[in-house]
């Protein structure tokens, strides 16, 4: 049997302020969530939501108020789990007087990886991130995205089981993310488990086996897009339809609209889906075909969290 590689059993982290009478905020309320090996995960949430909480927490560098967080098996405090892991977080910052490759090679070092096959691995990093023109350039002339690159680069340089990538493509034009997606797809054919932190829906959606979505410290979602979206929009394709049984649908919930004598109705949600299924019956409509359609993430995204306040 798989052991998970991310495990977290009612993680909470809260922190108190000592000015104002010593209130206590929870950036992380009671989080359990299981990442399996070779996932690609995404993990969402508003500013403020405890995401950056959590990857500190699955990182030790903050210990946790009350609940554990296990990585393959080991607590998260196991220095032994710590080789398998790699980081990039969302703001790079890199000792600037090295030249790129220079910086991997130092990086290298620390990591024991055998000087025997080190610039092998050093000249593939720099191939896959698009990197071998700038290698022999100061760190200190690159842009930022090219910094965001290269500490891609230094995440994945001992190989790791488990990437944790906070808002990875934050740096990067449309060319880098679409570029970042392919090597993503890449590490995933390979084994890889992917944790990943985005505000980009559209890239999470495109490369992400679940997600899971949080606000205000609590989970809100977790699934495959097609588990949070089942069920939630039907689509009926109907003929023949007489005027008065247009006219009442067009009183429902439901999105109708006619084209080349079909009139098709979209049914946002359960409750309006029983609306018109009730009005079918009245009528004595059959459907030409009816289908469910799977939500967008961004969708699902704006159904899980509270509304933003009204300007």
């Amino acid at each position: 049997m798989s052991i998970p590689a991310i495990t977290t059993e009612k993680l909470e982290k809260s922190y108190v302020k000592m000015l104002g009478g010593g209130t206590e905020t929870n950036a992380l309320k009671g989080l359990s969530l299981e990442v399996k090996e070779g996932e690609t995960f995404g993990f969402l949430g508003p500013n403020g939501a405890g995401k950056t909480t959590t990857i500190l927490l699955l990182l030790n560098l903050i210990r946790p108020t009350a609940g554990s967080a296990h990585l393959f098996g080991r607590p998260v405090t196991d220095h032994r789990v710590h080789r398998r892991f790699g980081y990039l977080p969302e703001s790079v910052n890199l000792h600037d007087y090295y030249t790129g490759r220079g910086l991997l090679g130092f990086y290298a070092a620390l990591l024991e990886i055998p000087v025997a096959s080190r610039k092998t691995r050093i000249d593939q990093l720099l191939q896959l991130l698009r990197l071998e023109d700038a290698a022999g350039k100061s760190v200190s002339k690159y842009s930022k995205g090219m910094l965001q690159r290269l500490g891609f680069a230094q995440a994945m340089l001992h190989d790791p089981d488990l990437l944790i990538l906070d808002e990875p493509t934050a740096s990067l034009d449309p060319v880098g993310r679409k570029e970042f997606r392919d090597i993503l797809v890449e590490l995933k054919k390979r084994g890889k488990t992917i944790f990943i932190s985005s505000h980009i829906l559209s890239e999470v959606e495109s490369v992400c086996d679940r997600v899971a979505i949080l606000e205000k410290g609590a989970l809100k979602k977790i699934g495959t897009l097609q588990e949070l979206s089942s069920g939630k929009s039907t689509r009926v394709v109907l003929k023949n339809v007489p005027g008065p049984a247009l006219e009442a649908l067009s009183k429902t919930a439901a999105e109708t609209k006619m084209s080349n004598g079909q009139v098709a109705v979209r049914c946002g949600d359960s409750a309006t889906r029983e609306t018109v299924e009730i009005l079918l019956r009245q009528y004595s409509l059959e459907p030409e075909r009816s289908e469910v359609e799977a939500q967008s993430l961004e969708n699902i995204f704006f159904s899980a969290i509270e509304p933003p306040p009204k300007l």
